[in-house]
């Protein structure tokens, strides 16, 4: 079965420009992400390795969205995906067809602060400067699956229904460059779990910015985020080992 996430966002635009007012980001996104690692449910692991395409013959519908707020040096930051992925099957043992319908709801909540540290001047411009921001926060992750099955020739059906949650701490950083009046850069990288949630987690983001106006920007870059959870033992036992990975897509506004 296969799984994919949300993604985190890294905005590359200065928002310091007023030390007295709020300043808002929202990012409606598009993470093209594929899967690999090893899922575990009831002390059955199974390896899975699956493109982005793969994932979305099984999407039913989705949706992404980053939201940032600075005052100054200080910022917060929310990040939301919700996926819904669904797929059928028949198969025909000896006594006759069985319909399998699976479906599997996840969600991907990210949120923390930001601290802006250090600040440098790029280049004779005006406004084009390079950062350094400190991030802390959490990553809350919830994966809920569905199976129905039927047996129409023996009047048998039934359904399983199983959901697991969790919150790994996160720390990192972020580098944001203005390389033009218009064309920014952000690097992002972070860390987490700690044993906490997961046993570890990471993530990493290269994402190029180009700004349409003051308001309206576009952004295209590249994702990975990996994450070692378990949980229970034996016939109990839940692992979530895998590591995803893809381009990424984005339009900003800003106000």
């Amino acid at each position: 079965m296969a799984f994919t996430i949300f993604g985190s966002w890294a905005h590359g635009q200065d928002v310091s420009s007023g030390e007295s007012k709020w300043e808002f980001i929202v990012t409606p996104y598009f993470w093209m992400a594929g899967i690999d690692g090893d899922v575990g449910v009831k002390g059955v692991t199974s390896h899975v390795d699956y493109s982005f395409s793969d994932i979305l013959d099984q999407l039913d519908y989705g949706g992404e969205v980053h939201v940032e707020a600075w005052k100054g040096n200080l910022g917060i930051f929310l990040d939301a995906t919700y996926l819904k992925l669904s797929a059928d099957a028949t198969v025909s043992p000896l006594f006759g067809p069985i319909d399998v319908d699976a479906d599997i709801d996840e969600w991907l909540v990210e949120f923390g602060g930001l601290y802006r540290f250090a600040k440098w001047p790029l280049g004779k411009d005006e406004g084009r400067a390079l950062s350094l921001e400190s991030l802390g926060g959490g990553r809350y992750w919830y994966l809920k699956s569905k199976l129905d099955a039927s047996a129409p020739l023996v009047g048998l059906a039934g359904k399983v229904e199983k959901s697991k949650d969790w919150i790994d701490p996160i720390i990192g950083l972020r580098l944001r460059a203005d390389l033009t009046k218009k064309l920014s850069l952000a690097l992002r990288g972070d860390i987490g779990g700690f044993g906490v949630g997961s046993d570890f987690t990471w993530n990493a983001s290269a994402i190029f910015g180009y700004s349409f106006s003051d308001l309206i920007s576009v952004w295209l870059g590249y994702r990975a985020l990996g994450v070692d959870y378990e949980s229970g033992s034996g016939r109990s036992k839940f692992k979530f080992d895998v590591t995803m990975y893809g381009p990424i897509v984005g339009l900003g506004f800003r106000f």
